[in-house]
């Protein structure tokens, strides 16, 4: 890890650890780094702190100074910008959050152009760039400025792409989702609406300073009630930029992200989908999630904490499937 930059992008309290000057420095060098053989396009999205549309400003500000475009999907996810990244040939995604943290922390996450973390070489060039020790990068004159665009409609078909994916109609379904008041707020339940089931939502009224707060998927409790009165077939709680998923049974009992990764390496193994009969977790993964892949017949790369590293194991094997006890 390096000064500023940990397992999940430059985090801490807003304006006191990370300020308005870096997000704006880390758009200057992001602007220029992406701006070197054609006009780069680097797409933004943020969470619902209050922060968050400082730091969406500052960003803009330092990209299109480098000459660089900008665009904006405004309220969404994480998993979101990854996706449209990669799929809309952008060459850099940028996401403004501080996951699960309270609504005073943010944090900016930077990913590469297939919707992977950023490489430890260019973190330490913005790191450099951030302290001062590369001097001053050219600015953009004249045509050359960058472009600020709006860009919900990436919002939308990551929508689209969401129900796509499901293999049979919700019909029926009873489900439950806390959208932590965060970047799932205006998602989620459309997304289960569209598929058919009768859906009961909580914290979905963001302000800019109840994100996390007592709950999402840190604080299940709120899920765990809503899906026991209301008789649902089961619930979902999201962090604050839904980059993690907890879920809750019929009887709300708590299904965390071991039990998830072994119903989904369980089901991929059957499909025959299971890329070398093995699924990536933590060391902070329970034993039990070791014994019962065992007993199914599925290996476990084990990584240590933290799901930079539960990508970057994937990636480098081919493996479909990973995450951790948190829901990532």
């Amino acid at each position: 890890m390096g000064k500023y930059f940990g397992t999940d992008g430059f985090r801490g309290e807003a304006n006191k650890v990370l300020t308005a000057d870096h997000a704006y420095k880390i758009g200057r060098y992001l602007g220029w780094y992406y701006n070197q053989n054609h006009r780069g396009r680097i797409i933004i999205g943020k969470d619902t702190r209050r922060s968050s549309y400082m730091f969406e400003y500052a960003l803009v500000a330092g990209i299109t100074a480098s000459g660089a475009d900008a665009f904006l999907l405004h309220v969404t996810t994480t998993p979101s910008v990854a996706y449209v990244v990669r799929t809309e040939n952008f060459d850099c995604g940028i996401m403004v959050s501080a996951s699960h943290n309270p609504y005073y922390d943010n944090g900016i996450k930077v990913m590469d152009g297939n919707g992977h973390k950023i490489s430890a070489e260019v973190e330490a060039a913005l790191e450099k760039y951030i302290d001062g020790e590369m001097g001053e990068l050219p600015f953009a004159l004249r045509d050359k400025v960058g472009v600020a665009r709006d860009y919900a409609i990436g919002r939308n078909r990551y929508i689209g792409y969401l129900i796509s994916l499901a293999t049979r109609s919700y019909d029926g379904m009873r489900v439950g989702l806390d959208c932590s008041n965060g970047s799932t707020f205006n998602i989620a339940k459309s997304v289960f609406d569209a598929l058919g089931a009768k859906t009961y939502v909580v914290g979905n009224e963001p302000d800019g300073t109840n994100i996390n707060m007592g709950c999402g998927s840190t604080h299940i409790e709120n899920l765990q009630r809503l899906v026991r009165e209301k008789n649902l077939d089961c619930g979902f709680a999201f962090d604050g930029d839904a980059d993690r998923c907890i879920a809750v049974d019929e009887n709300g009992m708590e299904v965390h992200g071991d039990y998830i990764l072994y119903v989904c390496g369980k089901y991929l193994k059957e499909c025959g989908r299971l890329q070398n009969n093995t699924v990536v977790a933590t060391i902070m993964s329970n034993m039990g999630l070791f014994k019962a892949m065992k007993r199914e017949g599925i290996e476990v790369c084990v990584t240590t904490v933290g799901d930079k590293y539960v990508n970057e194991a994937m990636v480098a094997n081919g493996y479909v499937l990973g995450g951790e006890q948190s829901g990532h």
